[in-house]
Parts: structure tokens; C-alpha cells; sequence
């Protein structure tokens, strides 16, 4: 045994956690009562003052390190150019510990999705547009949409052709796009730990309740990352790695944490994600799956995302997460039981997500849950929780508000469940007007100032947006889209027959304004839409689009009908400010896809208002026709309908 670990480290009565924590340790081997119900190793680490350096040798250390890493990082490059075949380079020998087996890089591997190469982002826009209301390639759902496209227009759409066509637009026009060549590198434990004081001072549990502060900085002072392999689970490493991956990620413009490379380290964490889930899972498995998941999430291609929600949701139920312990069982654990309920509402608002947007069974069961909010989550809403002001990790708020999952899971539930479609007409609709009822209950909660209706207008000062945070955009566009969600399940909003009686028309109309809110909401939020948000926010715009279209076409006589035209081009505006290229001549292609997406959805309506005149000229009394010209006979490689008309 290690003279720093253990119950026999002299001048010391209790193990790092139990004196971090102040309570009483029984100094147990190999581990006391309190580290084995943490799932934390029990160690007796030295006053730190017996190996501290002075700061002038750790500035000489440091030095010295960045100039070995200069000199791999110089090496990797002259052995590229020499060969393509896999290479590792492994991190030379510190001072302070032996050499670790760990890599530095390890070239031409990835794990992660990249749409920022053009074949990656079509295939990934192709998997949103799925689950927008278009259905899957072969569903009859996009057979019965391509159908009621060319009765109500004369006009063909058809996503196989329309991905053929821009992709031979994208070639003609000689855009680039070249996918990030990311390797697997590990973060020093001195980034790490700038990471874990960053979190913590600035509250940032409150949003992401993902990592036990105090475990992780006992991991930290055990020198977890320097230790070879073999000598700690998997499962702290992969934690740490993790969540320097996210934290710097999402704060990558922060001065500390200047040349950091998360999508390097993330790879190094799934790395580990064979050997981690061998081990017997604890509360570090769950909190780095649940990075992993929350991290792949966003990139575009939430497949593996998915993936990683079920080995979490495993995690969970084996863990208990998924219950409120009893008075007995949360006996000198309460921190840890309330950090795994805030894991389990993780999980549980993505679960909830994927399954609505897929009208898939989720995986988590609301019927062998405890579905009480935390302790400290924030019912009741103020103006702090939809602008910037600061957080504090007593009070729990989460991306956005966990209410919304819950209503999202009874919406699948008593809507779009097996079940509930061999319901009565009228059961449904009773189910509709309740969800209704909820969904408005909960907006007016908040604020006067901050409820949705409010910023989903044109005419909205733009004095509301300038503070407005993250979180808040979320909230509002959750509201639109359970709205849609809602009333998108009454017969009258239905693809497939369009013309079918509804005693309940006033549904379609809530869930097409819900839809125009969206699309109007997104153009007054347009600051907060980048490369890093796009696939946060694809679903809510594809979504809207396409509800829009559908209701363009099967209504044209609507007195919205410019209204909505109008809104259409204002989105493919907005994307065509995103599409424009970088200065080394880079082109994003999601923003590419979805403005020609966008402009293909705006084409078709406005055959509807095409006139032959005297001469026999087509010709549009409608005002948008110029544009509508200007953007489709020009582009190359794209054919029009207006000629077909």
C-alpha cells in the first residue's frame, strides 16, 4: 500500500473526503463507510506542504513541458507528411511522476460526427428532416406529402431529388467545406482543475448539474490523470477527461482556457468507454456517460447520443436514480442521492426529447419513476431565470425547464402513443384540450414580461432580446413546439388527409400560428443562432417550415398567406447572412441545406399565385415573385417549378 493512501498515514485521523466534508471517518480498509457509499477511492494524502515547489520550479517545469509538447506536436508533422499510417505518440516522463502510457495524440481516428464536411452534414439533415413531419425515405407519411405537393401545386418535391440537386449546386459553386482533422488528446490535470474552479465559481451547476465538485476534486488531488491505467477505474478518468471536454467546449472563449481542444479530449474519454462499462458501474459512470450524451448530443447526428441514453438509463435504474431514496437510505448520503436525481432529470429531459421528436416509446418509464422535481429546482419563475444574471449552484434551473419534459411525455403518452390512436375522436380531443390547458398553465407562470407571445412578434422592442439568455430562448421555443405538438395531433392538422372533418378546428389554427411564432421567434433571436447552436435549434425551425409550407399549400386563400410567405424568406435571409464563407473561404453546409431547404419550401406556394395574362405569359400578381426568381432561376444546378406552372 501507497504511504499516502490508507488508515496508517500518520498525523492524520480522517481520509481526504471525510476531512473535506468535516465529518467523522472510521478509517475502515481498503475504504471507509463514507468512500464506498461515494464510489470515491479512500485516501490519507499528505499536507501538501511536504511536496510543494516552489513557484519558480514549477514555472521551470512548466516550461520545460511545453517545449517537449512543441517538439512532439513538430514531430507528428514531419511524420505525416512522410506516411498516412496510424500513429501514437506517447507522453514523455514528468519529473514528478513515471512515464504514462496515456497518448498525446493519436492521429486519423474519430469518433464524433463532424458536419462541417458536406457528405456528413447532408446525411445528418436528412435524419432532422425525418423526424420534422416529413416521415422517413419510404414511409407512407413522405409518400402521402409528395402526393398533396403535386395536387395542390402542380410541382414535384422530393427530398432524394432535392439532396441530388444541392449537392451538384454546392460542387458548381465550388464551395468548401473540409471536416476538422481531431485527434485523441488528454487534458493535464492543471486544465482539468481550471475547469472544475471555473464550474464551481461561477455556478454553472445550476445549469449543468453533471459532475460532485468535491469528488472530483478529491480525483484531482489523487493525480488520477497521471496514474498509469491500472491503477484507477476507468470511469474517474473517463469523468475528469469529460468534463474538460464540455466545460471547455462551452466556455472555449474564455482566456484560461485558451488553446484547449475538447473534441480531442472528448475522443480520448470514449476511449475508455469499453473498459468503463465493464467495471461495476457507480455514480462516476453515470456522470461520464452523461457528459458523453450531452455532449455528442448537439454535433448534429444524435445516433450516438441515443446510444449513450441507454447505457445512462441502465445506469440509472441500477443506481436507483430513478427514485427518491427513504429517510434511511439517504442517512449520511444526501448529497449524493440529490446529485443523482439531478442525473436522472438529465437523462430524463433528453429521453423525453428524442421520444416526442420520433413519436417513439421513450426509454424511461414514467410509471417506475419518481417524477418530484429536485429539492432545489426553481418552480417559481422570475425574470433571472430567461436573462443573463448569476447562477448559483443552490438553485437548480437546467437548460430549460424541466416541466417541459414532463408535459412532453404525456403528450406522447395520450397523443401519439399505440394506444392512444385507437382512441375515440372525442377521447382525443378531450386529451388535447387538457394538454392544452397545462401547456398554458405553465406559461403563465412567468412573468408578464417574459412569456413567449411576448417576443414571438415583429413589433417586439429589441431591447427585450439584448439580455436574454440561453436558457430563456429555450423556454420560449419549447413552448412553441408542445403547442405544435398539441394540436398537431387533431385529424384537421394531418398530411395524410388534409380535407378530413375536425370538430375541433380551431387545432389546426393554434398549431400553424405555433408554428409562424416559431419561425418569427428564431428571426428575432437570429444572434444566438451560430455553428455551435444550429443543430440545438434545427428541429424547432425544420419543424416550423415545414408546418408553415403544409398550411401555404392546402390553404391558399388564407388571409396569412403573405404574412407566412414573408416569414419563409425572412428564415432563408437569415441563413443566407449564416451561409456566408469564412475568410480562408470555408462554407458551413447545414446553413447551406437549410437556407436551400427553406427557399425550396418557399418556391412551391407561390405557383398558387400564378396567372396567365393577355399574351399568355406567366405572370404573379404576388409581390415575393421577383424574389422568387431572382433566388431560383440563378442558382445553377437547380431546377424550377415556376416553368412547369
Amino acid at each position: 500500500m501507497d504511504e499516502t493512501t490508507g488508515p496508517r498515514a500518520k498525523g492524520r485521523s480522517a481520509c481526504d473526503l471525510c476531512r473535506h466534508r468535516k465529518i467523522r471517518c472510521d478509517k475502515n480498509q481498503p475504504a471507509c463507510e463514507n468512500c464506498h457509499l461515494a464510489g470515491l477511492p479512500c485516501t490519507f494524502s499528505q499536507p501538501v506542504s511536504q511536496h510543494r515547489k516552489s513557484t519558480r520550479q514549477e514555472l521551470a517545469d512548466t516550461k520545460a513541458r511545453v517545449r517537449e509538447l512543441e517538439a512532439i506536436l513538430l514531430g507528428l508533422k514531419e511524420s505525416t507528411k512522410e506516411s498516412h499510417k496510424r500513429l501514437v505518440i506517447s507522453s514523455p516522463s514528468r519529473s514528478s511522476s513515471p512515464a504514462s502510457p496515456r497518448p498525446v495524440f493519436q492521429t486519423f481516428l474519430s469518433y464524433l460526427p463532424d458536419t462541417r464536411d458536406f457528405d456528413t452534414a447532408l446525411a445528418a439533415f436528412q435524419w432532422h428532416i425525418s423526424y420534422c413531419g416529413l416521415g422517413s425515405a419510404l414511409s407512407k407519411q413522405r409518400a402521402a406529402f409528395y402526393s398533396l405537393v403535386q395536387e395542390q401545386t402542380g410541382c414535384t418535391f422530393n427530398m432524394d431529388e432535392f439532396a441530388h440537386e444541392v449537392t451538384q449546386s454546392f460542387s458548381s459553386q465550388q464551395l468548401k467545406s473540409t471536416k476538422k482533422a481531431t485527434g485523441i488528446k488528454w487534458p493535464e490535470s492543471a486544465l482539468v482543475q481550471r475547469c472544475l474552479e471555473h464550474f464551481e465559481r461561477n455556478g454553472l451547476y445550476s445549469i449543468f448539474p453533471i459532475v460532485d465538485v468535491e469528488a472530483m476534486q478529491i480525483l484531482l488531488n489523487a493525480n488520477i490523470l497521471d496514474q498509469p491505467p491500472n491503477m484507477t477505474r476507468a470511469a474517474n478518468r473517463a469523468c475528469l477527461v469529460a468534463f474538460a471536454a464540455m466545460i471547455t467546449h462551452i466556455h472555449r472563449h474564455e482566456g484560461a482556457f485558451a488553446g484547449a481542444d475538447p473534441d480531442a479530449y472528448l475522443q480520448a474519454a470514449l476511449t475508455l468507454l469499453p473498459e468503463m462499462l465493464l467495471e461495476p458501474p457507480d455514480i462516476r459512470t453515470l456522470e461520464a456517460v452523461t457528459i458523453l450524451m450531452l455532449y455528442i448530443a448537439p454535433l448534429g447526428r444524435p445516433q450516438a447520443a441515443e446510444l449513450l441514453l441507454g447505457i445512462a438509463v441502465q445506469l440509472i435504474y441500477n443506481l436507483g436514480a430513478n427514485r427518491i431514496q427513504t429517510p434511511n437510505e439517504i442517512h449520511r448520503t444526501d448529497q449524493r442521492s440529490q446529485h443523482l436525481r439531478a442525473l436522472f432529470w438529465h437523462c430524463y429531459a433528453v429521453d423525453k426529447e428524442f421520444s416526442i421528436r420520433k413519436f417513439q416509446p421513450p426509454l424511461i418509464n414514467d410509471a417506475d419513476c419518481d417524477l418530484d422535481l429536485p429539492t432545489t429546482y426553481a418552480k417559481e419563475t422570475s425574470e433571472r431565470h430567461f436573462y443573463m444574471k448569476p447562477l448559483s449552484s443552490k438553485e437548480l434551473l437546467f437548460p430549460s425547464d424541466l416541466r417541459f419534459s414532463v408535459l412532453k411525455s404525456k403528450i406522447f403518452r395520450l397523443l401519439y402513443s399505440v394506444d392512444s390512436q385507437a382512441l375515440p375522436e372525442a377521447r382525443r380531443l378531450q386529451h388535447i384540450r387538457e394538454l392544452d390547458q397545462e401547456l398554458s398553465d405553465l406559461q403563465l407562470g412567468y412573468p408578464a414580461d417574459c412569456r413567449p407571445e411576448v417576443f414571438a412578434t415583429e413589433s417586439a422592442p429589441d431591447y427585450l432580446f439584448h439580455d436574454l439568455s440561453m436558457r430563456g430562448v429555450n423556454i420560449h421555443l419549447e413552448y412553441y413546439y408542445c403547442l405544435g405538438k398539441i394540436h398537431g395531433a387533431s385529424s384537421s392538422c394531418k398530411i395524410v388527409s388534409p380535407r378530413s372533418w375536425s370538430p375541433l378546428p380551431s387545432s389546426a389554427e393554434l398549431c400553424f400560428e405555433a408554428a409562424r411564432c416559431s419561425l418569427i421567434y428564431i428571426w428575432r433571436v437570429r444572434q444566438f443562432i451560430n455553428q455551435h447552436t444550429f443543430w440545438l435549434h434545427a428541429q424547432f425551425v425544420l419543424t416550423a417550415v415545414l408546418s408553415v409550407f403544409w398550411y401555404l399549400i392546402t390553404v391558399p386563400t388564407s388571409s396569412t398567406f403573405t404574412r407566412d410567405l414573408k416569414t419563409l424568406e425572412d428564415i432563408a435571409k437569415l441563413l443566407a447572412q449564416l451561409n456566408k464563407a469564412t475568410e480562408d473561404g470555408q462554407t458551413y453546409p447545414p446553413f447551406y441545406l437549410a437556407q436551400a431547404f427553406v427557399e425550396r419550401c418557399f418556391e412551391s406556394p407561390l405557383t398558387l399565385t400564378l396567372t396567365p395574362n393577355a399574351r399568355g405569359t406567366i405572370t404573379s400578381t404576388h409581390p415575393l415573385y421577383d424574389v422568387l426568381v431572382r433566388t431560383f432561376l440563378q442558382q445553377p444546378g437547380r431546377a424550377s417549378s415556376i416553368g412547369r406552372a
